[in-house]
């Protein structure tokens, strides 16, 4: 028995070129075929926060970039292509980034706002 070393195709004794490829036969069976690699599984995903109203794209939007600046992936889906009458925006993240990425949107976005100081130029 031989095989081509490009295609694996199988030869009875004798022949000692491959037909398809052109190459000489080495002798003896194909190798096995390679094992599948590993597929990683897929990430779990939740919902860490819901936007609603009219500022729902922007929320979202600011959200988004808030978690990607500290390297945490997320998704909102609807936000490239929002529907219409819908007013109401997710954030989606990874199930083992949820706790640190709902910190930094309750640090950021849940804390209350400074008051602007009065510039003392009679100025409202």
């Amino acid at each position: 028995m031989a095989y081509c070393p490009d295609c694996l195709t199988e030869y009875q004794q004798g022949v000692v070129e491959c037909m398809d490829c052109h190459v000489p036969l080495n002798p003896g069976a194909p190798p096995p075929p390679a094992a599948p690699k590993k597929m990683e599984p897929e990430p779990q995903l939740v919902r860490l926060r819901t936007f609603y109203g009219p500022t729902a794209q922007l929320e979202a939007h600011l959200a988004k970039n808030l978690l990607q600046s500290q390297g945490i992936a997320c998704m909102s889906p609807g936000e490239e292509e929002p529907i219409l009458g819908i007013d109401a925006l997710q954030i989606w993240v990874r199930e083992e980034d949820a706790e640190q990425a709902a910190e930094i949107l309750k640090a950021y976005l849940d804390s209350p706002q400074p008051e602007a100081e009065p510039s003392g130029d009679g100025a409202l």
